[in-house]
Formats: C-alpha cells, structure tokens, sequence
C-alpha cells in the first residue's frame, strides 16, 4: 500500500469512528430524554452538538484533502502526457482497444 493509500484508509476509519460516535451519542440522548428534567436534554443536546461539528470539520478537511489530491493527480497525468505524447497516443489506443474487445463479448 502506498503512503497516500494508507492516509486515505486511516481518514475514513476516522470518520466511520467519528460517526459510531455520534450515533451512541444520539442513542443515549433519546434514552435519557425521556427521564432527565429540561436542563439534562439541554447539556445533551450541547455535547451531541460539538460531535456534529467536530464531525462536519472532518468531512470538510477529507474534502479539502480529496480536491488536493485530485488536482495534483490530474497536473501530473497533464504533465506526463505533454512529456511523453506518442506514448500517451498508444497508452489511449490499446486501452481503447481493449475495451473495445471486452465490449464485444
């Protein structure tokens, strides 16, 4: 695996935990909503509303991360076209031609 591979992989664990998270935390609130006094739900309501945050910044920064990696992903292969551009021509036609036979099955 390749060091972008495993920050990838290691971001959405975060998320997914990030998300578990949330959703016991939501659990609990409804549990205790029903027996605890007005100002209980509010400090519930309270923590179940920084997890949302601290969740939504992490979506936002995998965001962030992902357009990040797109762009250079996509400066690179415009690089490595315009470097090598017969290559490229062949790259495309037996890709093209492969898929072309695969269609045809």
């Amino acid at each position: 695996m390749t060091d972008t591979t495993q920050q990838l992989a290691l971001g959405r664990q975060k998320i997914v935990d990030d998300l578990r998270v949330l959703l016991v935390d939501s659990e609990e609130m409804l549990r205790l909503a029903a027996n605890v006094p007005g100002e209980g739900v509010d400090a519930l309501r309270e923590r179940l509303g920084a997890h949302v945050e601290t969740l939504q910044s992490a979506l936002g920064d995998a965001q962030h991360t992902a357009q990040q990696r797109y762009r250079a992903a996509a400066v690179n292969t415009e690089r490595y076209v315009r470097r090598n551009p017969w290559r490229s021509i062949g790259i495309a036609a037996g890709a093209g031609f492969l898929l072309g036979v695969l269609s045809t099955r």
